[in-house]
Parts: structure tokens; C-alpha cells; sequence
């Protein structure tokens, strides 16, 4: 049987959300930072997960091209990730992709979002605007100029 979390591991939970989307909103930052010079629109939506830490609502971004074709959709799918401190799903009609978000450690030199490709003995790539376009290109197949 499940006990009831206690006080002290609400407060946790709630701050492992809070942090979570804190790292969601700036990514989304920087994506329209990314893709402002670009002929392709950001469309905002929320949606609902629910996972470990409790039911939330995230935000989510949809990216299309200029005529309204769907290219991906950027879907938070919660703070509670083993060995990440969260996760974004990125969907395409092709395939989709993973982004951690990754603290400090051996491996990880700079903290924040990567992209964990789903080779074997492939590092995860640091979340820039080249691999960010790389990432919508694998999801996608979408050429960018």
C-alpha cells in the first residue's frame, strides 16, 4: 500500500515542478530566439501530465511552417526522470527525439538541455540552436536553409 507523502515531501515535489518549468519556459526562449528569423511559427498550447511528482499543467509549442504544416511538437513529459532533472519529448511524422535536461557531473560539463540521441555510444548533445535544428531535421526531415 502507498503511504501519503508528508508535508516536507509535498514542498519537494512542488519544487521540483516549479524548477522543471522554469527550465521549460526558458528553452522556449531560446527556440523562439532560434527560430525568429526563420519562416516558421510557434503555436503555444498547455497540456496536462501526469507523473510521480503529481498532475500539472506544462506548456507545449507545436512548430510549423509558414502554410501550417506540422514539423514537431515540443511536449514536456515531466520533472521525475531517472538520471535527468526532466524531459521533453519532441514528435515529428518521421520520428521523435529525446531532450534531458542534465546537471553538472563527470560526463556533463555545462547544465541544461540535451539532446539524447537514441544511438548507442553517442553522447548526448548540447541543446544549441544547430543541434536544435539538427533535432527538428531528424523528426521531420524538414531542410533548413
Amino acid at each position: 500500500m502507498n503511504a501519503m507523502p508528508t508535508g516536507s515531501q509535498q514542498k519537494t515535489a512542488e519544487i521540483q515542478k516549479q524548477v522543471y518549468l522554469q527550465h521549460v519556459t526558458q528553452l522556449y526562449s531560446e527556440i523562439n530566439d532560434w527560430l525568429q528569423q526563420g519562416t516558421l511559427c510557434l503555436k503555444n498550447t498547455e497540456i496536462e501530465i501526469q507523473e510521480v511528482l503529481g498532475h500539472y499543467s506544462v506548456p507545449q509549442l507545436e512548430i510549423q511552417t509558414d502554410t501550417g504544416e506540422i514539423l514537431a511538437d515540443i511536449e514536456p513529459a515531466g520533472a521525475s526522470v531517472l538520471g535527468a532533472e526532466g524531459l521533453i519529448l519532441v514528435k515529428g511524422w518521421l520520428d521523435k527525439g529525446y531532450i534531458l535536461y542534465l546537471g553538472k557531473s563527470d560526463s556533463i560539463e555545462t547544465e541544461g538541455w540535451y539532446w539524447e540521441e537514441q544511438r548507442l555510444n553517442t553522447p548526448p548533445h548540447f541543446l544549441n540552436k544547430t543541434t536544435f535544428l539538427q533535432l527538428i531535421t531528424w523528426v521531420s526531415d524538414y531542410e533548413f536553409d
